[in-house]
């Protein structure tokens, strides 16, 4: 009676445990880390849609069934290049005395690595995975509470305050400069950057004037001008909550 041929992209039965040699014909071996970090690579590249075990396996240039010696299935693959991604933000200092300089270059800082990662968090939202799990990103998000506590935030208010802010930068990201970074084939990346967008533009009749108004006397306008007018925005909203 013939055994049945293994599937390559299932996980292989379990052996006895062994240390793995560090290099392999002269080349350095997978680790745990290193597959989530080339996950994450593979995702900046070629999207979450795109991402399984087979694929990333070719990129590597390894079987599929070499990758399960590292990663349970394609969810734990997504948890390690999370926490990956989340070990990999080092934010910079933020100062109480100079609360405003501080906190834009804090969340300029943050869209710049989400943007490195295009996805992540939704590809993260979607299978239902925690994102906040690496003790680095624990440690950002206590030091960013208290840093709103240091210019004058109640706790409550601090705390809100940094999830509006990290949010707001999520969003940002994921809904702004997404698109623009990575247009889809059919859209022309100088239509993103319509005021208002081509899609609101087709609305713009004599029953809205505002919209025809800012069709016709409004600028294009980059997302890098539209993310700094979001932080005026939020830094105004918590100047007004007693923040000197």
């Amino acid at each position: 009676m013939h055994s049945e041929t293994p599937d390559p992209d299932s996980p292989p039965a379990a052996t006895s445990s062994r240390r793995r040699p560090t290099h392999r014909k002269g080349r350095a071996t997978l680790t745990r880390e290193g597959v989530g970090g080339a996950a994450l690579e593979f995702l900046g590249s070629h999207g979450a849609a795109e991402l399984t075990m087979r694929s990333l396996a070719g990129e590597l240039g390894v079987s599929p069934r070499a990758l399960y010696n590292y990663v349970e299935d394609r969810r734990d693959l997504i948890t390690v290049a999370a926490e990956v991604f989340e070990a990999r933000w080092s934010p910079p200092g933020l100062d109480p005395d100079r609360w405003r300089d501080s906190l834009r270059a804090y969340l300029r800082g943050l869209r710049a690595h989400y943007r490195r990662h295009p996805g992540m968090t939704t590809l993260a939202l979607s299978e239902n995975i925690t994102t906040a799990r690496h003790p680095a990103m624990l440690r950002n998000v206590d030091g960013l509470i208290g840093f709103f506590t240091e210019v004058g935030l109640p706790l409550r208010d601090a705390y809100l305050a940094c999830m509006e802010a990290i949010r707001f930068v999520v969003g940002f990201v994921e809904l702004q400069d997404r698109a623009y970074d990575r247009p889809p084939p059919d859209v022309d990346r100088a239509d993103l950057e319509q005021v208002p967008p081509p899609w609101l533009r087709s609305g713009s009749g004599d029953d809205l004037p505002y919209l025809r108004r800012a069709t016709d006397e409004l600028a294009a306008e980059s997302s890098d001008a539209v993310f700094e007018f979001a932080v005026d925005v939020l830094l105004e909203g918590l100047a007004r909550r007693a923040i000197g």
